[in-house]
């Protein structure tokens, strides 16, 4: 159900199998949808995949965030974010995600900090890294530093 609109908003111009991941149909993965009459508007894929620069510690990846463009700029992004903290694993130390420079806004607004610099993703566009973490206990993050002031 998530495809199509997958497909139309973030693989525009590739093959719809462009918009299958890996790990869509593992047991702990989740997708949320925000509907309106019955109609797909919004959607959210959420995997347990750590981020490469924090491997040891326990992550959660958000993919395939899209709304429908008459519906932008009207929440329902952020529903969505804030509706995956309620669902995800309580040993999870971060969320992250990879975000189109164009809704980094979105990320900034639900707690996320840059991670990085910017980069390419071929095809695609310019990208940056996003990390929230959620974990409250301090010795679990002594080697995890985030940055004071966003790359640019």
């Amino acid at each position: 159900m998530t495809y199509p609109l997958r497909h139309a908003l973030l693989r525009k111009g590739k093959p719809l199998k462009s918009c299958y991941f890996d790990m869509d149909k593992d047991k702990e993965t989740i997708h949320l949808g925000a509907f309106k009459a019955k109609k797909i508007i919004g959607v959210l894929s959420a995997f347990q995949i750590s981020c490469p620069q924090y491997e040891k510690l326990q992550g959660v990846q958000l993919r395939a965030i899209a709304v429908d463009p008459k519906y932008q700029r009207n929440g329902i992004g952020s529903l969505l974010i804030k509706s995956i903290f309620h669902r995800i694993n309580k040993n999870v130390d971060y969320i992250w995600l990879n975000s189109r420079v164009a809704a980094n806004n979105l990320y900034k607004s639900n707690g996320f900090k840059p991670l990085g610099k910017q980069f390419e993703i071929e095809s695609i566009g310019t990208h940056q890294r996003f990390i929230k973490i959620l974990s409250n206990e301090p010795v679990s993050y002594t080697h995890l530093t985030l940055p004071t002031t966003p790359y640019v």
